[in-house]
């Protein structure tokens, strides 16, 4: 889905804070997953920012989570705190992208040391869920 052909871009700000949010989970390429309790990724465009919730839920097949944006931001999107499940235990996770302004953003996860790591384990229950917004 674009948002140039949904006319989302310009036009009058009071319109675009009230359209709906747009469902984007069966577009974004997901990574970590073989199968989902929870698969919802929405995002809604006012002005030149997108706001974007995620939840992403169920069983893990990878050590990797990563997801893809739906329009490439324009800076690098700051990271951004949110809840995380790893191997049916809670944590916080990170949703970051790579320093480049990117579409994919992947999931981190901190360790029992309160260290970052890009690595989850490849089975049981998996889950990030947050939100964020970013320039485009």
């Amino acid at each position: 889905m674009n948002g140039v052909a949904n006319g989302l871009y310009g036009g009058d700000l009071p319109n675009q804070i009230n359209t709906p949010w747009i469902d984007f989970s069966e577009q974004s390429t997901i990574v970590g997953w073989s199968s989902f309790t929870a698969k919802i990724i929405r995002y809604k465009v006012v002005g030149n920012i997108v706001y974007l919730y995620f939840n992403l839920a169920g069983t893990s097949n990878s050590t990797s989570t990563t997801f893809t944006l739906p329009i490439q931001p324009k800076l690098f999107v700051s990271i951004s705190y949110c809840y995380g499940v790893d191997s049916n235990v809670a944590t916080i996770s990170i949703a970051s992208q790579a320093t480049t302004p990117s579409n994919v953003i992947t999931g981190y996860r901190f360790t029992a040391l309160n260290t970052v790591s890009a690595t989850w384990t490849a089975s049981g229950t998996k889950q990030i869920q947050g939100q964020f917004f970013y320039e485009i």
